[in-house]
């Protein structure tokens, strides 16, 4: 039978985690909340009434949340990406050819601020959510914190180890704003980390503003070189800053009274 996300549940702990941090999801279905259409029954969007699927629309938003999907990301499709087509087509080819993530292999973004490689990667991560796959995106810095809780915490210790090290598919993001000072352990729990998922042939997204010298330099050689192996790099180089399309964009769909839906 396919995989039909309206009817799937959250695995392990998710839903109290989910809950601690959105207290309103607590005890609720679709049948008394909706991201969307706020339960009127209809949303505006591109100047057209639509009738609202609260029930998938619920449980997008829901999972997606659980996969570390934020809620601007979570009303995005292919067609907002604004950048080389031929990168997002490269990147859609990658999600739509299964070999890739049975043989454990991941995407690579590295370069300019703002030009699109988060979005790229969380469209990713939730392509493959609405499959049934279990995915996690997350910062590189928030990696390091979550990695650390888990010393003084065995629930925080198990959480880590099913959603860093053994969830299907793992987005890193903004790898290098981690500020440690002179401590190396963000260094030692990357390179842990990346060696156990390749190991295991996992998948692993990474999103960078470093360039790869800066990366081997500031992680190993070793790290940079599992990499290399496991990864399909692609430069952002060039194009208009996203973020402020995206802001543009945005308030002038408020100022219209539309809802996008969650996708």
């Amino acid at each position: 039978m396919a995989f039909d996300i309206r009817y799937a549940g959250l695995a392990g702990n998710d839903y109290e985690r989910l809950i601690a941090e959105y207290p309103k999801l607590d005890g609720v279905g679709h049948y008394e909340f909706c991201p969307t259409c706020s339960k009127t029954g209809t949303y505006l969007w591109k100047g057209i009434v639509y009738e609202c699927d609260c029930e998938t629309q619920f449980a997008l938003y829901k999972h997606y949340l659980a996969a570390g999907v934020g809620v601007p990301y979570q009303r995005l499709s292919w067609t907002d990406w604004e950048g080389d087509p031929e990168v997002c087509q490269a990147v859609q080819t990658y999600v739509n050819t299964p070999g890739y993530i049975k043989r454990g292999k991941g995407l690579f973004f590295w370069g300019e601020f703002g030009r699109g490689k988060t979005m790229l990667g969380m469209l990713v991560i939730k392509e493959l959510v609405k499959r049934g796959m279990s995915c996690y995106a997350t910062t590189y810095p928030d990696t390091v914190k979550a990695f650390t809780a888990g010393w003084d915490d065995v629930e925080d210790k198990r959480w880590f180890e099913r959603k860093f090290k053994t969830s299907d598919v793992l987005l890193l993001d903004d790898l290098g704003k981690e500020h440690w000072g002179k401590s190396s352990l963000p260094q030692t729990t990357f390179d842990n980390l990346i060696r156990a998922r390749v190991q295991a042939g996992r998948p692993t997204l990474i999103t960078t503003n470093m360039e790869p010298s800066t990366i081997r330099a500031a992680y190993g050689p070793s790290a940079m070189s599992l990499i290399n192996e496991q990864s399909i790099p692609f430069e952002f180089s060039e194009g208009e800053n996203f973020h402020e399309k995206v802001e543009a964009r945005d308030r002038l769909e408020i100022i219209n009274g539309e809802d996008r839906p969650i996708v």
